[in-house]
């Protein structure tokens, strides 16, 4: 799901929710049976913790803002709530999206340019350090343990261990406690270039520029133009037989924890 559309449900969650503890009081209550289901429906809600849920939700949404930097004006926040709840917006559905969607690129773009820069740095810093590699594609790698074992090729299947960090230093992703199967064909081009340079049982950190990785585009956690490096460990370089035998011990132990 795209950040666009996820700032809009929050928005859209954030005004239905307003509009269902502030404006429910406008509307006439239906005739209700006292004791029938929609009674106790009824009284639930009528006693329920509704301070509590809508300091939850305001959290929620402020914490949601906080965390992408917008630098909300709160006198026009308030004011777009009011107005939703009130049926009075200021703007139809199309424009609500077209200044989310105009925000959204305007900061992508911006996040990209300074990801772009930050890569220069990073790549000009990393260039003459002793044991760090190049490769014509633009990857860089250093080998910290060599290996003594068969090379992949780039369309190897091969048992890794690895760690995913940004040059800030975050980690963004990693295999967990047990080794993952990785089909060199389907990774980005920075693994399949790198990972044939190493032996069985080597280590290594490749330094990914976002050319081989996710680009302009960016996926998921990482950013548009984010140059990725990868702590290693190439465990194994599988055989057909031995994918097909991991594949089977794999799905025994899913079947087994369900």
């Amino acid at each position: 799901m795209s950040r666009l559309f996820r700032i809009s449900s929050l928005v859209a969650v954030a005004l239905t929710a307003s509009v269902v503890l502030l404006g429910c009081k406008e509307k006439k209550a239906q005739e209700i049976v006292p004791g029938s289901p929609e009674d106790t429906a009824e009284n639930a809600l009528k006693n329920y913790d509704y301070k509590k849920l809508s300091y939850a939700l305001g959290l929620s949404a402020g914490q949601y803002i906080a965390n992408e930097e917008i630098k909300l004006q709160h006198d026009e926040f308030k004011r777009g709530l009011e107005d939703a709840i009130n049926k009075t917006p200021g703007m139809t559905d199309d424009e609500i999206q077209d200044v989310m969607r105009n925000y959204m690129m305007t900061r992508m773009e911006a996040v990209a340019n300074a990801n772009s820069a930050a890569a220069k740095r990073f790549f000009d810093s990393i260039a003459t350090l002793e044991g760090v590699q190049s490769d014509p594609s633009g990857l860089y790698y250093k080998v910290i343990a060599e290996g003594n074992g068969v090379q992949p090729t780039d369309s190897s299947s091969v048992l890794m261990n690895y760690k995913a960090r940004f040059i800030n230093g975050e980690e963004f992703d990693s295999n967990g406690e047990e080794p993952v199967l990785i089909d060199l064909r389907r990774v980005i081009q920075g693994w399949t270039i790198g990972i044939p340079k190493l032996k069985q049982g080597a280590k290594a950190t490749l330094y990914i520029p976002a050319e081989l990785a996710y680009g302009a585009r960016g996926r998921d956690r990482v950013p548009a133009n984010a140059t990725l490096i990868f702590d290693v460990e190439l465990v194994k370089v599988m055989t057909p037989a031995d994918v097909e035998a991991y594949t089977k011990e794999m799905e025994q132990k899913a079947s087994a924890q369900k």
